[in-house]
């Protein structure tokens, strides 16, 4: 089934949230807000007071129990979140714009034909393990390239079922051969597959990925899933049970101490973490509250010093604080960077035809979508925001524009070519208000100029994906998350904002290093050869990287 989808409205919106911290000081670069914000973001944060002494924990709202602590199975927000602050990636993504930095990689070179990357890691990194007996944190060994390539070999293991393996697979040589075998597969063959796969050893701390075809924004790649290092002898030993307390070895700035289903997590500086230095605060104690409503009456009675980094405050609850002179003070807006986009099913009458794509991608009218659904969200003609590293000038001429008389052209034209709309469209989209009023706004468009007769059907989280994945309906909606932390302003005891900050195979020409002063000007150079093969070769694997909810693509 081929599926298209034109990403027709969201970018760039706004988190709100609250911080109350005059007590607490902030000057550390690792925590990481890796949250994929779905709805527009507010927060709130107190810096009128000074305090005489330090104290080291914070309480924060995850917002619901992690599904699983196995970085490679992370799909949810709040998974996600902690493997950033306990597991150490290949590079770290720069929190204004996306750009990829130095993390376990120190440096990384590329091949002139940019299918070769070597990334040269540092000799410092060490897995530890919290002794609950002790109750210390003990060193264990170095991490290595070992590490790195087995866990890109465990990604891609149709076993592991990591939910974002399908849609790095196509970048990595051989990569999907392996995520479509049947896990019934000998454990020979499959150890064979993962053996010939585009990642291999090039000494004890580098290591080297060979790729499909040249992709300038690998190094940000790696700062994702493909990048996340998990150890072999410990999940080997254990198996499922190896990120329980006391068992789970981790590398990041933190390891978990303590926990309590459903209440909260506690997370403790790890002293051997290669910038520990630089991690300024001693503990991390998250809430698990499911609500902004929940969360908002816990930062009121004191046990949340912010309602980072979960969802948004919203609607009644935004009325509620900006009411409120003292929590009016605490409100913090800050960029959210998240797209929703509106698909096309293409396998079958009417969008198979690309007369009616274009007519009914012309009838759309972006701002009027936005303005109807988002407070804060802004009109977006692709899908990376404009804020994030390498995207798209926004001047740039890509996309198509709202028109409506060559939207009744375009309709017109089909018409006489023999296509024609049916009676009765469906919009699918699961039951988030949001995106119910979105396919709302986004039918009344269409129903004003093309007079097309559409309804909208929601279906819960989980069959709304078994839909997409077996029968997409004709049109539905979707949101990609981009893989960058929120920007957030903590504030220090004297008030002053802080800002958080948590890179030669055989005959094949030598290395080129990936110097950082020259990374923003390769970047843009990128983001325009990107552009300019779009057509060729961009759009045409767009599809390949989100199959897994079953859209993407331009028309």
């Amino acid at each position: 089934m081929t599926v298209l989808a034109l990403r027709v409205f969201g970018a760039a919106r706004r988190r709100c949230e609250i911080y109350k911290l005059a007590s607490r000081n902030f000057g550390m670069r690792q925590i990481r807000t890796l949250l994929y914000a779905l709805l527009a973001c507010v927060f709130l944060v107190n810096c009128g007071q000074t305090a005489t002494t330090q104290d080291t924990e914070i309480a924060l709202n995850l917002g619901a129990e992690p599904a699983a602590l196995d970085p490679l199975l992370a799909t949810d927000p709040p998974t996600i979140q902690l493997d950033q602050l306990l597991f150490s990636n290949l590079t770290q993504l720069n929190e204004s714009d996306g750009a990829p930095q130095p993390g376990l990689a120190r440096e990384w070179l590329v091949s002139p034909d940019g299918l070769i990357w070597e990334f040269r890691l540092r000799e410092d990194v060490w897995w530890v393990k919290y002794d609950a007996v002790e109750d210390e944190i003990v060193k264990l060994r170095t991490l290595n390239a070992d590490d790195v390539v087995y866990s890109v070999q465990r990604l891609f293991d149709p076993r592991t079922a990591s939910g974002y393996a399908a849609r790095f697979a196509p970048l990595i040589r051989d990569a999907e051969r392996l995520v479509r075998a049947d896990p019934r597969t000998s454990p020979d063959d499959l150890q064979r597959f993962a053996d010939e796969l585009g990642v291999r050893k090039t000494g004890e701390y580098s290591v080297q990925f060979e790729l499909n075809a040249p992709t300038s924004a690998f190094p940000t790649i790696v700062g994702a899933w493909l990048g996340r290092v998990v150890p072999r002898e410990n999940i080997a030993e254990h198996g499922v049970r190896w990120t329980e307390i006391g068992t789970m070895w981790t590398s990041g700035p933190y390891v978990l101490v303590d926990r309590e289903p459903f209440r909260y997590l506690l997370l403790r500086k790890n002293p051997a973490y290669y910038d520990a230095a630089k991690v300024e605060i001693e503990h991390l104690r998250f809430r698990l509250l499911p609500d902004v409503a929940s969360a908002l009456d816990a930062y009121l009675r004191g046990e949340l010093d912010t309602t980072d980094p979960y969802d948004s405050i919203e609607g009644a609850n935004l009325d509620r604080v900006r009411a409120d002179p003292a929590l009016g003070r605490d409100l913090k807006l800050l960029p959210g960077l998240c797209t929703q986009y509106i698909g096309f099913n293409t396998s079958k009458p009417p969008f198979d035809a690309v007369e009616l794509r274009q007519a009914f991608a012309q009838a759309l009218n972006r701002e009027d979508v936005v303005a109807q659904t988002f407070d804060l969200g802004e009109p977006a003609r692709w899908f990376t925001p404009p804020q994030v590293n390498a995207a798209p000038d926004v001047n740039a001429d890509i996309g198509i524009d709202f028109n409506a008389p060559l939207a009744k052209s375009a309709l017109d034209q089909a018409r006489v070519a023999g296509l024609r709309l049916p009676a009765a469209l469906t919009f699918g989209t699961n039951t988030n208000p949001v995106f119910i009023d979105a396919a709302v706004a986004a039918i009344q468009n269409w129903r004003a100029t093309l007079a097309a007769s559409i309804t909208v059907e929601d279906a819960p989280w989980e069959a709304y994906l078994e839909q997409l994945a077996q029968d997409p309906p004709p049109c539905f909606g979707w949101a990609i998350a981009v893989n960058i932390r929120t920007r957030t302003i903590f504030c220090t005891t004297r008030g002053i904002p802080v800002r958080r900050t948590i890179l030669q195979n055989g005959r094949r020409p030598p290395l080129t290093r990936w110097f950082p002063k020259r990374r923003a000007r390769r970047m843009r150079s990128s983001a325009a050869s990107c552009i300019r093969a779009r057509k060729k070769f961009w759009w045409s694997r767009m599809w390949r990287l989100f199959r897994w909810c079953g859209v993407s693509a331009r028309c």
